[in-house]
């Protein structure tokens, strides 16, 4: 060890040296010290430079991108993912501010992963917007974050609703143009009893737009069918629905209506006498005109669905079969299904989802004819049980069934998102939008689903 005042006199002796040196000369001394120095001075150097390493630095020298126009900026940031966006914006207040831009949120709202129903995208926009007439895109985003963050950890507020004193076989059933996020409850065989004697409830249809209710009955006598009918209501009649004129009959088929739809242009119903009818448009339905019956079918006809000109039914001859619905030309058969074809939800890009008794959904493409993905209780965690409905928008599936369960899947990958469980017997019908999904079950209670409120 070295006496103190030689330490001292040393430390003179080297600022004296040191300062005397070039800028080149000072660069290669310290290169050589560094080079000697061990992990307890680099930690002194660190602590020591730090204050005053950008004391006389422009104002940029750490963040060149601040120097550049805001323009090419939000082009970079643009790229970013939303956690990314959310951890840039606590680098600086230059990059905080710049992740605020409505433009960016905006963008990320526009994506795919990230879009809404029309009617929710109207609702959060009517919501979020100031005082100045501007959309708050950063609040619009972290709606649909959190929203999208619910459904894929199943995190939903779940609220019951009993009445019913029968199961209906129909359950609800629920359409409008808009695709609301309140489904209504429509009709149950227990209430309908008291109106008339009717055998049961095929399906029902509501057209928000054309104010009609559209109720498949079956009347009986003495135990024996001895006609099938269609009942069109007019619900412009009373908006309290405490009264509902009917409008008029459509009679051709021969057994159980089962399933229906309807547009402003047609009704199209399928029936377990083996056949579907396109019936009159809405202009002169009341005279009940069938327009074309189609035969192809080797069971009972047990769902269906149209869009445009395009027609896919399921029936108990275990077969999906696509018509045009214009000419009622088959197109073509849809093979795979091992039993009965219970349910099935046509997709934009000519694919067609379907459920069956054989406890799986299938996912098809009707160009090819082709099964593209089968999601089964063994492969794919999906039913146990008969799946009784299904439902599908641009990113996912619902579906649901005599396992008592609710079940969301990724449209694109096939993977079991999520399994929803509160219903104590089978799921018979489900609708859902953005936010909600209503379920009707044997238990005789609808339950709602809110992935808005956690």
């Amino acid at each position: 060890m070295f006496p103190y005042y030689y330490t001292f006199s040393l430390q003179q002796v080297m600022k004296e040296w040191f300062s005397d040196f070039t800028d080149e000369q000072k660069n290669a001394v310290l290169k050589a010290l560094l080079a000697q120095c061990g992990q307890s001075q680099n930690h002194l150097l660190s602590v020591l430079l730090q204050p005053v390493l950008h004391e006389h630095c422009p104002a940029n020298c750490q963040d060149w991108l601040s120097a550049l126009p805001e323009g090419p900026l939000l082009l970079i940031f643009s790229y970013l993912d939303p956690v990314s966006l959310v951890r840039c914006a606590s680098v600086c207040r230059a990059w905080r501010d710049l992740t605020r831009d409505p433009y960016l949120w905006q963008r990320l709202c526009a994506l795919p992963q990230w879009r809404v129903g029309a009617a929710t995208e109207r609702k959060q926009l009517q919501l979020l917007r100031r005082l100045d007439g501007r959309v708050d895109w950063h609040a619009v985003f972290r709606q649909r974050f959190r929203l999208r963050r619910n459904w894929l950890r199943g995190s939903c507020h779940v609220r019951t609703f009993h009445g019913h004193t029968q199961v209906g076989h129909a359950g609800l059933l629920c359409k409008t143009p808009e695709n609301v996020n309140i489904i209504r409850e429509l009709v149950h065989e227990d209430r309908l009893k008291t109106i008339q004697d009717i055998a049961n409830i095929g399906s029902v249809s509501y057209e928000k737009a054309q104010a009609i209710f559209m109720a498949v009955l079956n009347y009986m006598r003495d135990g024996a069918i001895m006609y099938v009918i269609m009942l069109v209501w007019d619900l412009s009649t009373d908006q309290s629905w405490s009264s509902i004129a009917c409008k008029g009959n459509m009679v051709g088929h021969t057994d159980t209506v089962r399933c229906l739809q309807a547009d402003q242009r047609q009704v199209v119903s399928g029936s377990y006498d083996r056949t579907l009818k396109a019936s009159t448009p809405w202009q002169s339905c009341w005279t009940g005109e069938c327009l074309r019956t189609l035969v192809g079918h080797s069971g009972a006809v047990l769902c269906l669905q149209f869009r445009g000109d395009r027609l896919v039914s399921g029936s108990c001859d275990r077969t999906i079969r696509v018509w045009q619905l214009a000419t009622g030309r088959h197109l073509s058969t849809l093979q795979g299904h091992q039993d009965a074809v219970t349910c099935l939800h046509g997709r934009p890009r000519l694919q067609v989802v379907s459920g069956s008794l054989d406890r799986t959904i299938k996912l098809w493409s009707l160009a090819s004819g082709h099964c593209l993905r089968t999601l089964d209780w063994i492969k794919s965690e999906g039913h146990t049980g008969v799946v009784r409905c299904l439902q599908a928008d641009r990113w996912r599936i619902v579906s649901a069934g005599d396992d008592r369960a609710l079940k969301v899947w990724g449209l694109d990958t096939g993977q079991r998102l999520v399994t929803l469980r509160n219903h104590t017997d089978g799921v018979t019908c489900l609708q859902f939008s953005d936010c909600l999904i209503v379920s009707g079950s044997y238990d005789q209670t609808v339950k709602l689903w809110d992935f808005t409120v956690c």
